[in-house]
């Protein structure tokens, strides 16, 4: 993992006169042109206290707004134009990168008070408006008393994709711009970009004002569709980037605290056995580790017995499935590539109290790392499979926390195990109970920047958990419901429909498969709902 860069962002008090206050940027300044006054900065940028932002309205309007007033503290020049005009969206792109200055849109009438007041708040002596003559933009900037440049450059699509100006036109308008009383950087001089800033942006219409804010100071842009920062591209640009400030751009990031989350999770660069920081979609095949000695034949069992499961798509699913893994659109098979998986028991129950008077034999975790780790070398998911007796579940995971604080590991509990002093109140866990390890379990990855875990909740009969409803996966926690077998030789047909039958939405299904490897094993698997989680062996 790259180190993080060190921070040279300008802080709110540089003032910078005649110059822009971005990684040396200058100002190409006739002298018949009145310079600002010396206590005035022309361009002052914020300092960004937070590691990770997320500006996620999805209107134009405010979204250009909040960018403007998140990076500038000041910015004598300023790009505007109507928002309603889309063909002017490149233009106002290239032209704010350009001349290194915010993007900003107008709406016409009452309802661009936010736009006369951004532009005090800058004290924004010049706006470039850009688009249709007769643009409310340039009514805004005129009753505000700001100097008017109309533009009209010819745009190109730059190395990266986005607009820029041509050299030729670039340099007229930087003129204009200077001529008007602003202040502009030198068409000769290419500003440095500024990396301690890493812009993550859906691409979508509308967001094109504030992006060019952000790329005007310096920002690096990097596209993540779909707002997916799990998938294995955006997964990489985040961790090789350790940008010092992560700035989410649109409204698919998830909420503010997911984003973070996920911005962690990212600079870590784990990536699950799925081959993305996602459990989903995918059918994790599990086989019981029954010694632990011998790490490698217990990884090549798991392996092996998956591998039954393991019906490569054809044709454009192939192509699809490829696409997925590398992080693209694709979504794959529906039930996703089949990932091995070795289910270690962690805790088991005891035919005595025991020291700690809670009926359960836990193992010490680490006696059980070698063989943990070995499974996470060879992309091998790993559910440790705790122990029931009369503590609380969460108090049974919390004993093997020093396990899953590294990625690819899960948890799996039997609420039919647990234990009461009230015999009514035994076999079962109400589903706070099991909501209480969620909670435990999301915390303990976003805590650690980790992506996200499972959770398997084993069932013989849906009542074992009362008020199943309640149940719900999180952002950091895939929930799985597993319907047991029942001394058969795979799920009995009443298990299966009653545990699947009325599962919450969010919350996923495993199934028992035939108990031994067999070439007929995946015609078994059921289809409607097809469940995530195998037990094979």
């Amino acid at each position: 993992m790259p180190s993080r860069n060190a921070r040279f962002v300008l802080p709110v008090a540089v003032v910078v006169s005649g110059a822009l206050a971005l990684a040396g940027c200058s100002v190409t300044q006739p002298d018949d042109v009145a310079s600002p006054q010396e206590s005035a900065p022309s361009v002052a940028v914020r300092e960004i206290e937070q590691h990770a932002l997320l500006l996620d309205t999805a209107d134009p309007v405010e979204l250009a707004l909040t960018a403007s007033q998140t990076v500038y503290a000041r910015a004598e020049t300023v790009v505007l134009a109507d928002a309603a005009d889309d063909e002017a969206m490149a233009s106002l792109a290239a032209a704010a990168v350009g001349v290194r200055a915010p993007a900003l849109l107008a709406r016409g009438g009452s309802s661009d008070t936010g736009l006369r007041d951004e532009l005090n708040r800058l004290g924004a002596r010049v706006a470039v408006v850009v688009g249709e003559e007769g643009a409310a933009a340039q009514d805004v900037a005129s009753a505000a008393g700001v100097q008017v440049v109309r533009a009209t450059p010819d745009v190109v699509e730059g190395e990266d994709g986005f607009p820029v100006i041509e050299d030729d036109d670039l340099g007229a308008l930087l003129a204009d711009v200077v001529g008007a009383g602003g202040t502009a950087p030198s068409a000769q001089d290419a500003p440095r970009l500024l990396r301690e800033v890493l812009a993550v942006v859906d691409p979508e219409p509308g967001q094109e004002a504030a992006i060019a804010s952000l790329r005007a100071v310096g920002a690096v842009a990097a596209d993540v569709p779909g707002g997916d920062l799990g998938a294995a591209r955006a997964v990489r640009t985040v961790d090789e980037a350790q940008a010092l400030t992560v700035l989410g751009v649109g409204p698919t990031f998830g909420e503010p605290e997911d984003f973070a989350w996920r911005v962690a999770a990212a600079e870590g660069g784990a990536l699950l056995p799925s081959g993305t920081q996602h459990l989903l979609p995918g059918r994790y095949v599990t086989t019981s580790a029954d010694r632990w000695d011998d790490p490698a034949t217990m990884v090549a069992r798991a392996q092996e017995v998956a591998a039954v499961y393991d019906v490569a798509p054809a044709g454009d699913e192939a192509a699809d499935a490829d696409e997925t893994a590398e992080g693209g659109e694709g979504s794959a098979q529906e039930a996703g590539p089949v990932v091995p998986t070795l289910r270690i028991a962690a805790g088991e129950p005891a035919t005595a109290a025991g020291d700690d008077g809670d009926w359960v034999t836990e193992e010490d975790p680490e006696a059980l790392r070698p063989l943990v780790d070995a499974a996470r070398e060879a992309g091998v998911y790993v559910l440790l499979d705790v122990g029931s007796g009369t503590a609380p579940l969460v108090e049974e995971v919390r004993e093997v926390e020093a396990l899953l604080q590294q990625s690819g590991v899960g948890v799996a509990v039997h609420p039919e195990r647990r234990l009461s002093d009230d015999p009514a109140s035994s076999h079962r866990a109400d589903a706070a109970e099991v909501q209480d390890v969620v909670t435990y379990l999301a915390d303990l990855m976003t805590r650690e920047g980790l992506p996200p875990t499972m959770l398997v909740v084993h069932q013989t009969r849906p009542d074992s958990v009362p008020d199943r409803q309640e149940l719900r996966s999180v952002a950091q926690v895939e929930v799985v419901v597993a319907a047991d077998r029942t001394g058969g030789g795979t799920t009995g047909e009443w298990v299966w429909n009653e545990v699947s039958a009325g599962v919450p939405d969010g919350v996923h299904l495993g199934w028992s498969g035939p108990g031994f490897p067999t070439s007929s094993a995946p015609g078994l698997v059921p289809t409607d709902p097809s469940p995530v989680v195998v037990g094979a062996l």
